[in-house]
């Protein structure tokens, strides 16, 4: 039948973390060298109102609904300082949320066989990237200051659409941008229910990313981006 697209995950799958984070790694990354360090006490203060501003965040939307990180930094002020005005919680959103990203980016990049795969489909596939991200821009970002956003027609993501993987949502807004039948189009992911289990559900053909080699049954898969061409002659 043949592929006419391939949408793919961006984090973990195009773009690497030299180390892959844990969620008090994102958190200072937020805090040490913010500049507003004074208003918790120390670290470990701010870790707890991070945590419990994000399960505040996530309980009070939709199952698989997105919000912005800054919103997450604007409710830890929110929470850690009620005292301050809403000028001085913005101005300190803005130092926690620069810092965070500064860090964030600093930690990212992308694979010589990746890289060099992405350049040989570019000839012969349109290409897409459809990924969960709560940075506004941040996927765009990344993509061009790692050199291959200019391999994609189009970048969707869960926070400037309002809704996260798996929900069938955010893979029909691709799908419309794309403009081809769900089954023309190829999944790539390292996400097994995101990247694999949801896409074939909506129709569309999935090869799965598994690096570490925790689903054998799932066909096809891979394990070293070089071979995504010799799966995409399967169909």
């Amino acid at each position: 039948m043949g592929i006419d697209y391939i949408f793919f995950d961006c984090m973990e799958t195009l773009i690497d973390l030299y180390r892959l984070p844990a969620a008090e790694d994102y958190a200072m990354w937020a805090y040490k060298g913010s500049g507003v360090e004074s208003l918790w006490d120390g670290f470990d203060s701010f870790f707890s109102f991070y945590i419990a501003a994000r399960r505040g965040l996530e309980a009070s939307l939709p199952p698989h609904a997105e919000f912005e990180l800054r919103g997450q930094f604007f409710k830890i002020l929110q929470l850690s300082a009620p005292e301050l005005s809403v000028s001085r919680i913005e101005a300190a959103v803005d130092k926690l949320y620069t810092n965070y990203w500064d860090n964030y980016k600093a930690a990212c990049y992308v694979k010589d066989e990746v890289a060099g795969t992405l350049k040989s489909l570019y000839s012969t596939c349109r290409m897409g990237v459809v990924s969960n991200f709560r940075v506004m821009g941040g996927i765009e970002e990344l993509l061009e200051m790692l050199g291959i956003r200019k391999y994609f027609s189009f970048v969707v993501t869960s926070v400037a659409s309002g809704i996260r993987k798996p929900h069938p949502e955010i893979y029909n807004e691709a799908l419309r941008i794309s403009g081809v039948p769900a089954d023309r189009v190829l999944f790539v992911g390292d996400d097994y229910i995101d990247d694999y289990v949801a896409p074939t559900t909506l129709g569309m053909r999935a090869a799965y990313y598994d690096k570490n080699g925790l689903h054998p049954d799932a066909e096809p898969r891979f394990s070293d981006f070089a071979e995504l061409p010799q799966i995409l002659e399967r169909f």
